[in-house]
């Protein structure tokens, strides 16, 4: 049975996001804001506002962007407690750019993460604990396509969390989509994502 620590953990990529302010252009603007991002962060901060507990689970690098992720991850009220840190020389922050619509425009985003730390995450640098501390998984199916080695952790992660009592939730996500947001990913790698089945 789980112990409950956390309402929520969830499992994604989280990015560093630039925005032209005042719905410029990304083609005239010379300035950009900076966010932390990405759909699983977003779900745990917006659960974290309904006063229950949640953390993430991700991979960023260990240098000046890290830790500006990192206390945005806190700020929002969430715990990153399961925050591995990349080391290594080619650790790297995924981006993206997203112009906000002005209508009858619509918003525009811009993904740079290819090769981004999460890709070389491994089960290994995660407690075995983690299975049974919480109440819910959240992932995606972008998480799942981002290249072969997520796809396989983020099933297994699957695997383990129903095992150890919690309930899963995934984000489907079409497959026009997944081209869009997978960072130019390998055609093989992502051909075997898109053939595997996963129901939750």
């Amino acid at each position: 049975m789980c112990e409950s620590k956390f309402d929520l953990l969830t499992f994604g990529e989280i990015m560093l996001r630039l925005s032209p302010p005042n719905y410029e252009r990304m083609t005239r603007g010379d300035i950009f804001d900076k966010r932390a991002g990405g759909s699983e962060f977003n779900v745990a901060s917006g659960v974290a506002l309904l006063g229950l507990r949640t953390g993430v689970i991700s991979r960023i690098p260990r240098n000046a962007l890290g830790t500006f992720i990192k206390n945005r991850i806190r700020f929002e009220g969430v715990s990153d407690d399961y925050l591995i840190y990349d080391d290594s020389d080619d650790a790297r922050l995924g981006i993206y750019y997203y112009e906000n619509g002005a209508a009858p425009r619509k918003p525009s985003i811009v993904y740079d993460r290819k090769n981004s730390s999460i890709t070389r995450i491994s089960l290994d640098e995660l407690p075995q604990s983690m299975f049974t501390s919480t109440r819910m998984f959240h992932t995606s199916g972008i998480t799942l396509a981002l290249n072969r080695n997520t796809c396989e952790v983020t099933t297994e992660m699957i695997r383990r969390f129903k095992e150890g009592g919690a309930t899963v939730s995934l984000t489907a996500t079409t497959g026009r989509t997944l081209e869009r947001r997978r960072g130019q990913g390998s055609h093989k790698e992502n051909s075997a994502v898109r053939g595997r089945s996963l129901c939750v």
